[in-house]
């Protein structure tokens, strides 16, 4: 079974995307500061700051696609973060800038994304960085300069005003950040329930295959038996002319053991069929010469040929093909579209029927759920045709169709197969 990895709740994609937002806020705040309210900063420090967070974050857009994103990986930039946040505080103000309200942007993203331990290590970098600003270098205004600098001489009003300024915009990251790590939280969630959907389908096909193991172990011989005794009748009622009925019940066995074999291979081979390279044309002829009559076929897509398991994409859709005769009437025509595309494959199979019911919609694919008489049905097509679509991370839908009848629409991506 081919399932994508359930995404961790902070990627290396959306940190990239913060720590940015955190070099654009700064530079914005620098600039106001220095231009707007006049105060005195020791630029060239704070340009390198600001300076050697861009250039890490451009560094980890050299990370490939799902590296880097353990815990250990995300702490380390954090904590990266919580020191280069600290560089910036003890350059403009130590403890007297208000903006060291930052922290908690950190403790806040740390404490939704990673583990305790992960969060506790930010938590304290962040109260020591801060307990160090007393030690640090405080700016003062230079003598002889009418420019008021940012430390401990910055005008109470001022202080104040930065206060407001750093509260708004500290409230605004926390919002923002942790509504983004919420709404990936509710993806992995779905995630999660889908992934336990698919192992519990996974299960439920693995006791599928060994009963039809066992049972095709177990019936060999009793069928084979049966099938020899319904043949030696036949030739007995033949060879005597013996009446036609009873001829005819002898070819009925026949008929229903071959049946049964047949449908016993078909669960052992869902599991042993290795996907290839297929033709379109090579399999549309297959189809047509399958179902001569009523089966309008159509191709669409770019693509001449796409990677499948050629036996069981072949018993999938005949299968489907033959539910679609069943529900269409005697007069009815079933449309199958083919659409092979560089990325996937689709095939989707219209019958002229009455739709299907709530209960059908509920359980169709289910394994041994028939809406057919007793007798006609065993209830696995439609479970198998599901099963060839998890295994290769494909989809499958039935549903009903705007105009009558239903829908089935098989899906398979073709993004990983070898060229």
């Amino acid at each position: 079974m081919n399932s994508s990895p359930i995404q961790p709740v902070l990627t290396l994609p959306l940190l990239r995307q913060l720590r940015w937002s955190a070099v654009a806020g700064q530079t914005v705040a620098v600039a106001f500061v220095t231009c707007a309210l006049g105060l005195a900063l020791p630029l060239a420090p704070v340009a390198m700051c600001i300076a050697f967070t861009a250039f890490s974050n451009g560094l980890l857009h050299l990370v490939p696609p799902g590296r880097g994103e353990s815990p250990k990986n995300l702490v380390g930039i954090l904590a990266a973060d919580v020191l280069l946040l600290t560089a910036l505080l003890h350059f403009t103000g130590g403890p007297h800038n208000p903006f060291s309200s930052f922290y908690l942007v950190h403790v806040a993203l740390a404490a939704v994304a990673l583990p305790l331990w992960g969060t506790g290590c930010i938590a304290a970098l962040c109260c020591a960085g801060f307990g160090l600003l007393f030690f640090g270098r405080q700016v003062l205004p230079i003598p002889g300069d009418a420019v008021c600098g940012v430390g401990p001489n910055l005008p109470l009003s001022t202080h104040l005003q930065g206060m407001l300024v750093a509260l708004v915009l500290t409230s605004g990251c926390i919002v923002v950040f942790v509504s983004r790590l919420q709404s990936a939280l509710r993806v992995r969630e779905r995630e999660l329930v889908a992934a336990r959907e698919r192992a519990r389908e996974q299960e439920q096909f693995a006791a599928l295959a060994t009963l039809a193991a066992g049972a095709a172990h177990e019936l060999a011989t009793p069928l084979g038996t049966i099938a020899l005794a319904a043949g030696e009748m036949v030739r007995s009622l033949a060879a005597s002319q013996g009446q036609s009925e009873l001829s005819e019940d002898a070819q009925l066995i026949r008929e229903e053991v071959a049946r049964c074999r047949r449908i016993l291979d078909r669960l052992q081979d869902q599991s042993g069929d290795a996907p290839r390279w297929i033709e379109v044309d090579e399999l549309t002829g297959q189809l047509t010469m399958r179902f001569p009559e009523r089966l309008q076929l159509r191709r669409t897509g770019s693509a001449s040929r796409f990677w499948a398991p050629h036996g069981a994409l072949l018993q999938a859709l005949e299968s489907l093909v033959k539910n679609a005769f069943d529900a269409s009437t005697s007069e009815g025509t079933v449309r199958l579209c083919i659409d092979a595309r560089p990325d996937r494959v689709q095939f989707e199979i219209l019958d002229q029927g009455t739709g299907l019911t709530t209960e059908a919609r509920k359980h169709a694919g289910e394994p041994f759920f028939t809406t057919k008489p007793a007798g006609k049905g065993t209830g696995l097509g439609l479970f198998l045709v599901r099963l060839l679509a998890m295994r290769f991370g494909g989809t499958f839908l039935l549903e009903s169709s705007p105009g009558g009848g239903s829908c089935a629409r098989l899906e398979l991506p073709q993004g990983l197969q070898p060229a």
